[in-house]
């Protein structure tokens, strides 16, 4: 096992920071940069076999995508609380149920992200709290053409399709075997 020497942070923003490793790995020497992040949730609301997905112009890509709503995990935030908080703020609606789906990492190459995924149903309508970075229209996707939209190559977002592939893993009759 590799052996971190020294570490410092070399970047520090708002969301994340960086940090760069110095390790020793039996003979050899090397550095590491990491994105140090704490943590978001993804959700996938459902009402009536329907997706309340989000359009949203993403300015590091400078294009606007489809994804599920999602957000970044506030200090000492449990993750379910964030979904439902999330949810509100991006599209308005409000969960009368909520289900953990899964956790997995966003880019484990460089980055310490975890995404935590969540079913929301039940929905209600409540109020949009966008943040002033936050270009987001709500669109209602029927869930069989949210699915043609990421085998087509329509919506290329990673916790969008990590995230509905689990809910598809999950409620299938493939899973249920496997128990």
């Amino acid at each position: 096992m590799a052996d971190i020497v020294r570490s410092e942070t070399v970047f520090k923003g708002r969301v994340f920071s960086v940090k760069r490793d110095y390790i020793v790995d039996k003979d050899r020497r090397f550095v590491v940069d990491v994105v140090v992040h704490r943590g978001a949730v993804v959700i996938l609301p459902l009402m009536n076999n329907t997706v309340i997905a989000v359009r949203q112009f993403r300015y590091s890509v400078w294009n606007e995508l489809i994804e599920l709503p999602a957000g970044t995990l506030e200090e000492r935030e449990e993750p379910e609380k964030c979904a439902i908080r999330e949810l509100e703020e991006e599209t308005g609606y409000i969960a009368g149920k909520i289900e953990y789906l899964g956790s997995f990492y966003a880019s484990p190459g460089y980055c310490t992200e975890v995404l935590h995924a969540f079913l929301a149903e039940n929905l209600k309508e409540g109020k949009m709290k966008l943040e002033p970075d936050e270009k987001i229209r709500v669109v209602k996707i029927p869930l069989n053409n949210f699915l043609k939209m990421i085998i087509n190559g329509d919506i290329k977002e990673s916790k969008t399709i990590a995230a509905t592939f689990l809910y598809i893993l999950k409620k299938s009759k493939f899973m249920k075997n496997l128990a």
